[in-house]
């Protein structure tokens, strides 16, 4: 496929963008070119010879562009189980111990109140 382009209006045009102060990127967008065709010029013209000055950054990249909206949608992988509560007999003085899947708390007799209240409100309350 033939270029629309000669290699002189590439070099003018990558020696306009250079010298814009905007980004290559916004330069780019702003002439209806894809970047990845403006850096395939940049490279083919320093590969014949040409001195092409590098890229400068600018902090200004708003140029009338709006942001890139993604609309996310959170969604649990897993169905939230319900903690499975199986009461033992004192032995160890392990009162009760609560298994959510393969994780599981023992709460012992002497537990200290206010912590088991802490526990019980991170697991949601549904013990």
């Amino acid at each position: 496929m033939r270029s629309k382009f000669t290699k002189q209006q590439k070099f003018d045009m990558v020696m306009e963008c250079r010298n814009s102060g905007l980004s290559d990127y916004m330069w780019c967008k702003k002439h209806d070119i894809q970047s990845s065709t403006f850096y395939s010029w940049v490279k083919q013209l320093k590969r014949d010879g040409a001195n092409v000055p590098e890229r400068t950054y600018t902090e200004d990249y708003h140029l009338d562009s709006k942001p890139d909206i993604v609309k996310l949608e959170i969604v649990d992988e897993l169905p939230a189980e319900k903690p499975q509560v199986v009461q033992q007999l004192p032995s160890n003085n392990c009162a009760i111990e609560i298994t959510i899947g393969q994780a599981s708390i023992k709460v012992f007799n002497d537990v200290n109140p206010k912590l088991l209240s802490q526990v019980m409100t991170c697991l949601g309350g549904c013990v």
